[in-house]
């Protein structure tokens, strides 16, 4: 009988993928390079990706065959299986969820501005109770010019940037919260 490993030593650390697990993984590949060709420069630079894939990403934007695309993507997934796609991908993600909390953020934020009008009191003894003087004395100035025009884009904008500040410094309560107690 002949010992088909003669000669190789027994890897326990080599995990073996089959042939629908690597296929599986190629296409996940490709979806990820069609993913950051799409994704706007700005985000992209957050990325730290490799420069044979920056410029794999510029030359995908110059093609535009449909089969040419598909090939130059499975060259771009080829490029990122021999870098690490997973941080690249972990990344992504941390930048989507990042998204998504300011997006939460920004909803209590204008629940702040829309009850800035209605009983500005409890909310700004909550802001001093937690904020310097001086920051909620902007804030302050920033929500009298607001409730007089209160349909000036400009104002509002400003509004929502310095409480935005705030939140980033300490996450804002829900000012629903503050009237309930």
């Amino acid at each position: 009988m002949v010992d088909k490993n003669k000669g190789f030593e027994e890897d326990e650390d080599i995990e073996y993928l089959s042939k629908t697990q690597l296929k599986k993984l190629a296409h996940s590949l490709q979806d990820l390079a069609k993913e950051l060709s799409e994704m706007p420069k700005t985000r992209r630079a957050k990325l730290n990706l490799p420069e044979v894939l920056l410029a794999a990403i510029e030359e995908s934007k110059r093609i535009t065959s449909h089969i040419a695309r598909k090939r130059h993507f499975q060259y771009m997934g080829k490029v990122l299986l021999k870098h690490d796609y997973e941080k690249i991908q972990a990344d992504i993600e941390a930048i989507e969820n990042q998204n998504a909390n300011y997006q939460v953020r920004d909803q209590v934020i204008n629940l702040w501005i829309e009850h800035f009008l209605e009983n500005a009191t409890p909310l700004f003894d909550a802001l001093y109770q937690q904020f310097d003087h001086d920051e909620v004395g902007a804030i302050r100035q920033l929500v009298r010019n607001f409730a007089k025009k209160p349909d000036n884009a400009a104002t509002k904008k400003k509004l929502f940037q310095a409480l935005r500040q705030l939140d980033l410094k300490t996450e804002l309560v829900n000012p629903l919260m503050l009237k309930s107690q």
